[in-house]
């Protein structure tokens, strides 16, 4: 992953705020525009609270867009911004605008200036919202807007500006105030409480995870309403026994621990005619080696899980019915991209639960399968709302559905996983895949990423931080790095890289087992993975508690238990409490009563 480094000066944040002036713009369906300015004095514990009634807001808006006058800043000035999914810029540009939507795993940013540093939470209609950052002719502003479409709310909109001084003032001390805000209101649980009584969470807690695509059609297709007639044939890459193989080649390399998750066992591989699962995919070997695989790897030590899909549907599946799909306001069915199984529809999250998941979770379990299943897409992407007069629901309802459907692969599974790290059900889930998309380009405006997300959640929620960290033993160094840094959890993928358009988003490096020389190559990356994670994972269980910068490109990660990480990505040796930090690589330091753990 490309990286854009630069050492942050340090600004001295002591200040006094009195009252807050904020301004609320108001863009209506037609265009207009309206402004109002509110006077609000920051409450007892220096936070700044903006509420705005549902029932009091004017009609026919179509947004609202918050902005705080300690909002702001001048190009130049020292300080940055800080967005939900780790960007971070400082105030070097005159110019530009970074706006983010599907970028933001939490509803939380922040702002430090020489005058001010806050946190703001969104608690009201957290899932409406796009985060703005503008330069406009040298004068930078960080503001939620949002967007209503001339749609009455269904939630009042409320902001929490939480204002920050002394060791706090800093990204570090925005990610704990949010984190103390979701332990507070129990929206989640600390690892190390839950792993007590969940022991297929203990175990992926120490483990890596190795996924397996094992079959798909092709990716994109040409046939975009496929038939049983019209649909194209898969591509069959790693069958059951080759599974098999695998493990064995993992136990003659001395990798010990790892979950394992297959990908495209279903009917017709990954994407292939989802929601509809079974019969077991025949090409791979069906049902009974399935079976035997399962046993095989429990025997041999390993967790193993499988994928699959409970918000997609392709008109080619069995199950197909447009009852179940989300309807948009106008009526019409909502879809989305075009992948291997065809022009892909959107599954109204509580006729999902209804419809899918209950009886496909007991029937996934059937099979042999424990530990975090993985159900795709469910955290990729923000809550959706359904217009469907039969099963109508707000965001808020949305979010409370996919909940369930979560929370019954804890029930049934012993865990839950899934793709991305959006938090509306954070105490459901147990791994996230990746904790946030890195963009396909870096905007001009941000100079770098930080674990923003992981200070919040390391410790709660296992995680790997972007898709590019995927294999990261065959990726560049910084890349590698980048994932011990970010205190991620390693996942490896054999055939990640299976699109045919060449996008390849986890990155071209693939893991490939197609004789036993590409097997043997792809095993002994993994255990480099898997030995270097073997002298850190008992990290997972702790808090994040500070990351800084020490040196120019020079990174220290601090955890709750004491130890430290320094991740040196300069190009010289960096000397820290006696310990040398080669260049591209890092140390662990811990406490002395912490060592040798």
């Amino acid at each position: 992953m490309k990286r854009f480094w630069l050492t942050l000066a340090c600004c001295a944040c002591t200040y006094e705020v009195i009252a807050a002036q904020v301004e609320l713009i108001y863009t209506f369906t037609d265009k207009t525009v309206e402004k109002k300015t509110l006077a609000l004095e920051p409450d007892a514990t220096g936070v700044v609270n903006v509420v705005l009634k549902r029932d009091a807001l004017p009609s026919r808006l179509a947004t609202v867009e918050v902005l705080p006058d300690f909002a702001s800043a001048k190009t130049g000035e020292a300080g940055y911004f800080v967005m939900p999914n780790g960007e971070l810029g400082t105030f070097h540009e005159k110019n530009g605008e970074r706006t983010a939507r599907n970028y933001m795993p939490m509803p939380v940013f922040g702002m430090k200036n020489p005058r001010a540093t806050f946190a703001a939470i969104v608690t009201g209609t957290p899932y409406d919202f796009t985060l703005v950052t503008r330069a406009k002719e040298g004068r930078y502003t960080i503001a939620p807007r949002f967007e209503l479409g001339g749609q009455p709310a269904y939630d009042d909109i409320a902001i929490a500006y939480h204002l920050l001084s002394g060791d706090r003032a800093d990204y570090s001390g925005m990610a704990k105030v949010y984190r103390d805000y979701q332990l507070a209101r129990k929206a989640c649980v600390p690892l190390k409480e839950r792993i007590k009584t969940r022991p297929e969470l203990a175990y992926a807690a120490k483990s890596i995870e190795v996924r397996i695509r094992q079959g798909w059609k092709p990716m994109p297709t040409s046939v975009t309403n496929q038939t049983h007639a019209t649909e194209p044939p898969m591509k069959v890459a790693v069958t059951f026994d080759r599974v098999g193989d695998i493990l064995d080649e993992f136990k003659r390399q001395g990798i010990g621990h790892a979950e394992i998750c297959l990908v495209g066992w279903n009917q017709k591989g990954h994407d292939g005619r989802f929601p509809e699962l079974f019969p077991v995919e025949e090409q791979l070997g069906g049902e009974a080696k399935l079976r035997k695989l399962i046993k095989k790897a429990q025997a041999m030590g390993f967790q193993i899980v499988c994928h699959n899909n409970s918000y997609d549907a392709y008109m080619i599946a069995d199950t197909w019915d447009a009852e179940y799909i989300i309807k948009k306001a106008d009526g019409a069915l909502s879809t989305h991209a075009v992948y291997s199984g065809g022009r892909m529809y959107d599954i109204c999250p509580q006729r999902s639960f209804e419809r899918f998941a209950q009886k496909e979770l007991r029937a996934i379990a059937d099979l042999g399968f424990r530990g975090l299943h993985y159900n795709d897409v469910l955290t990729v992407v923000q809550p959706r709302a359904c217009y469907d007069p039969r099963h109508p629901l707000n965001k808020n309802q949305g979010a409370a559905w996919v909940g369930k459907i979560m929370g019954e692969a804890q029930t049934v599974m012993g865990g839950s996983a899934s793709e991305g790290g959006h938090d509306f059900c954070c105490g459901q889930l147990d791994y996230a895949l990746y904790a946030s998309i890195v963009p396909p380009k870096p905007h001009p405006m941000v100079d770098r990423f930080v674990p923003f997300w992981q200070l919040v959640y390391h410790g709660i929620i296992l995680n790997n931080p972007f898709p590019p960290t995927c294999n990261y033993t065959i990726k560049d160094a910084a890349t590698r790095l980048t994932l011990t840094e970010f205190g991620g959890r390693p996942f490896f993928y054999f055939y990640s890289n299976y699109r045919d358009n060449k996008d390849a988003w986890m990155g071209k490096e693939d893991l490939t087992c197609g004789d036993k020389r590409e097997l043997r190559a792809s095993v002994a990356k993994i255990k480099e993975g898997y030995d270097e994670f073997d002298a850190l994972c008992h990290l997972q269980t702790e808090f994040m508690e500070r990351h800084e910068a020490v040196a120019k490109d020079v990174y220290r990660t601090a955890f709750s238990n004491g130890a430290e990480i320094i991740s040196n990505f300069s190009q010289e040796a960096f000397s820290y409490k006696g310990q040398t930090v080669e260049p591209l690589k890092f140390v662990l330091v811990e406490q002395a009563e912490s060592a040798g753990k």
